[in-house]
């Protein structure tokens, strides 16, 4: 909403019907006044700056996670194939961008000749390690350059916050807004990924923006804008599909509230036909961002997974097996619900591997059916991924998990000042925008933080509600114009002492846990050394800090093994292969019954686990195993360079232990003496439990 310079003393005059007038703002405050166009631009460009620079030296600090492993070199086959089929469980735009600096670089090896590359379905995970073993003497250096362009994600949507929120409130608010958002531990700690998630939340706020101005200026360039815009959002993170079902709501919430002219049919006419251009352009850009890749094909043939798209199989009838197991499991119980049926020749507009992506997204949000490998289980539950909270491994996700991950990993300066928000719209007209615009800003985080509490199987981490945040810190620019403009002068003084105190909460949280933002958690819940009690993957351990180990062991103990159990996807004889040289390591034996026979090392191979002597020394595990998290895990053994599948509670018997150190606060580090030893050892006893299907929950 633009703010007029002077105030128009007659009634409204009446404009074109194209090009409606904003709706009316009270006047700024005086203390806005401060804020001129060049202290603007100065404060922008100075917190972009320190934006950039936090971001930068964190991502020089940390390796690569455990997504960004399989992104970069899904982005680079992209370019040189023009397929998309690898990792299709994200659309391609952030990881095009991504790889773009990575392709001038020489010497980069791309395993096509790979089995995993070349077998149907790709396999994702063999491709990324074997990418991995193939440019091991500049891996971290792919990786940086690579990171080195996601901040501009961050910067993108920063801008749209500060424009969006000053629009609304004033320039104050627009650098409160922006302030939050930019210094942030949560963004800052995405931000410099080569992931999804800030990316997409960027576009989102950029995209539902620009929908926003051409409701209140409804010409066709700026509906075109806005199918544009809305193209990339879809192009960057799934979930951003909602905004297709989110805008035609605010769109039909501003007929009548807005200030458009004419009558009802008009308005309904006028808006009908730019809301299908915003569409219409909006595939147009899905369909180029992924090359044109299998349009057009007919619904009834593609291969669908989630229990939405497809039915129960037909009883007799047979179906070519797929080498993937659980494909293989799922296309003997289930077909595509539209085969065999009058719309199975019917064209999908949108490319083939956005449609099959958003089928495994799908797929994976609801969960595998618990008697899919195992026929002897009646019930028709489902299991998600094994997801954490506050000390609980289970298969099923929690309704109110995200509400509990913003309670501990948003800072308290942040809380105080969204709740002084909230409690300002309800009771101060005078420091609101209109109903409709706090409508528009708060409607998405809303239906993001409901869809991943109840429609999904996913409690993966604070990230996947990310989207929100853009939208929850313009609407915190309101207490700026709240706290100038109280007329008492004791309540303004204390307004303004709360707003600055509640900022500077978020500043020196963001402060102390830099560079290491993923493990960032508030004072309340016990700051990020406590963290791992109460949440664990991309919260705080996400394979991070194996450099960061490993610097530590070149200081404290540069010749001595270390047992390391580790939670991420580079293979730590990586650093063999490098300048800066390796170390030596070993797994630590798995709990009895969490791991295959065939699966074991070759160290515990021979004699197996039974009875086993635990060895004292020194040991590293990752925060995330240590809370008994499945998950796979490498052992010392050359040339193998895949890891090894370790079921629930392999290694969460070092909890018995005190941690000596912690690296970045993923990874523990325990010196076990002889005595401890000796009491680890009665994990293994002479007789271990065989039956493993009773152990892998």
């Amino acid at each position: 909403m633009s703010r007029r310079p002077k105030q128009r003393p007659q009634a409204p005059v009446n404009e074109p019907a194209s090009s409606p007038p904003p709706s009316p703002l009270p006047t700024p405050p005086a203390g806005e006044t401060f804020w001129n166009r060049r202290k603007q631009i100065l404060a922008v460009v100075l917190l972009l700056v320190v934006h950039l620079t936090l971001a930068v030296r964190s991502l020089v600090e940390e390796n690569p996670t455990i997504d960004e492993v399989i992104h970069l070199p899904a982005g680079i086959t992209y370019w040189q194939t023009g397929k998309f089929g690898l990792y299709h469980h994200n659309p391609p735009l952030i990881k095009l961008v991504a790889a773009l600096p990575v392709l001038a670089m020489r010497g980069v090896e791309v395993p096509y000749n790979d089995p995993s590359w070349q077998n149907e379905p790709q396999n994702k995970a063999v491709f990324a390690h074997v990418f991995q073993r193939d440019n091991a003497r500049q891996y971290f250096e792919l990786f940086s350059r690579a990171r080195l362009v996601m901040p501009l994600f961050s910067v993108l949507g920063g801008l749209v916050i500060f424009i969006w929120s000053k629009r609304l409130y004033g320039p104050g608010a627009g650098l409160l807004s922006l302030t939050l958002w930019l210094l942030c531990p949560n963004i800052l700690a995405h931000c410099r990924l080569v992931t999804t998630d800030v990316g997409s939340a960027s576009l989102g706020v950029l995209a539902t923006y620009v929908f926003w101005r051409t409701l209140q200026q409804p010409t066709w360039w700026r509906a075109a804008l806005a199918g544009l815009c809305l193209g990339l959002a879809q192009l960057s993170k799934f979930s951003m599909v909602l905004l297709y079902g989110l805008w035609p709501l605010i769109g039909f919430l501003h007929l009548f509230t807005g200030t458009d002219q004419g009558t009802l049919a008009r308005r309904v006419g006028r808006n009908l036909g730019k809301g299908l251009l915003i569409v219409g352009l909006s595939v147009l850009v899905i369909n180029v961002g992924y090359g044109f890749e299998g349009v057009g094909i007919p619904l009834g043939q593609h291969e669908f997974l989630s229990q939405t798209l497809t039915r129960p199989v037909t009883p007799g009838k047979w179906r070519p097996p797929s080498p993937d197991p659980l494909i293989n499991a799922l296309h003997q119980r289930r077909v595509n619900r539209f085969r065999e049926t009058w719309l199975e020749h019917l064209p999908v507009p949108f490319p083939k591997h956005y449609v099959l992506g958003f089928d495994d997204q799908k797929f994976e949000a609801e969960g595998v059916p618990a008697n899919l490998f195992n026929p002897q289980i009646q019930s028709d539950e489902v299991e998600g991924y094994p997801v954490y909270l506050n000390g609980e491994v289970r298969q099923k996700s929690w309704w109110y998990y995200y509400l509990l991950t913003l309670v501990y990993k948003v800072p308290e300066g942040t809380w105080a000042l969204f709740l002084a928000s909230v409690a300002i719209l309800v009771a101060s007209r005078r420091s609101r925008a209109s109903w409709f615009d706090e409508i528009t800003v708060l409607a998405l985080p809303v239906i993001v933080i409901l869809v991943m509490s109840v429609l999904t199987n996913i409690n993966l981490g604070l990230r996947y509600v990310l989207a929100s945040f853009p939208f929850v810190f313009i609407s915190i620019g309101k207490v700026v114009p709240w706290a100038t403009g109280l007329k008492d002068r004791v309540s303004r003084r204390a307004a303004k002492a709360f707003l600055g105190v509640s900022l500077a909460a978020t500043l020196a949280a963001t402060l102390v846990i830099t560079p290491h933002y993923l493990a960032y958690f508030n004072w309340v819940s016990g700051g990020a050394s406590n963290g791992s009690s109460h949440l664990i993957d991309s919260n705080i351990d996400w394979g991070q800090d194996l450099v960061g180990l490993r610097r530590w062991l070149q200081t404290h103990a540069p010749d001595e093994p270390v047992g390391l159990a580790y939670f991420g996807q580079i293979n730590p004889n990586i650093f063999l292969f490098r300048s800066e040289g390796g170390f030596p390591w070993f797994l630590p034996p798995p709990r009895p019954g969490t791991i295959r026979d065939d699966e074991l090392p070759p160290r515990y191979r021979k004699r197996g686990l039974e009875g086993l002597k635990f060895e004292p020394g020194l040991y590293a595990v990752s925060a995330t195993l240590l809370q008994g998290l499945p998950w796979r895990v490498y052992d010392d053994e050359l040339p193998r360079w895949l890891p090894r599948s370790v079921w629930a509670k392999g290694f969460d018997y070092f909890k018995e232990l005190k941690p000596i150190d912690q690296i970045g606060h993923s990874i523990l580090l325990y010196r076990v003496t002889p005595d401890q030893a000796e009491m680890l050892s009665r994990h293994w006893p002479a007789r271990a439990v065989k039956d493993l299907g009773d152990r892998r929950q």
